[in-house]
């Protein structure tokens, strides 16, 4: 996993400025692990579920929402909204305030925010081959 095991709700968010300072600085898009951009590779274009990850975190970006209003939009079983919400929560993709609360809202993590337009260059890359 990209993250501490015990890293749980917005209580990681205190992590991310030490995971962002411990890398180097890098270009117009800014700070990017490379182990970061291997979690995204595997995630969106090398696993089973890719696609859907890829929607969840597209919709989660334009505006925060739960699992049910993700499983609407998309068009998608909850059960498997909710398996790919764990997958992306557990590798620092997105975060909630409780993963267990019926109705917990999910956000993009800071360091995926700041590194969105990576993920965009993978998912165009993706869909090009």
């Amino acid at each position: 996993m990209f993250l501490a095991a015990g890293l749980a709700g917005l209580a990681g968010l205190i992590a991310w400025p030490f995971l962002r300072a411990a890398g180097q600085a890098g270009g117009a898009g800014g700070y990017l692990d490379p182990r970061f951009k291997r979690v995204l590779w595997y995630l969106i274009a090398s696993s089973r579920g890719g696609a859907n990850r890829a929607k969840i975190i597209d919709l989660v970006n334009s505006r925060p929402a739960n699992a049910n209003q993700i499983a609407s939009e998309l068009k998608l079983d909850y059960k498997t909204v909710l398996h790919h919400l764990k997958v992306l929560t557990e590798n620092g993709l997105i975060i909630t305030e409780d993963r267990e609360a019926y109705g917990a809202t999910y956000f993009l993590t800071p360091l995926m925010e700041k590194n969105y337009q990576s993920f965009q260059e993978i998912l165009a890359r993706v869909r090009r081959e």
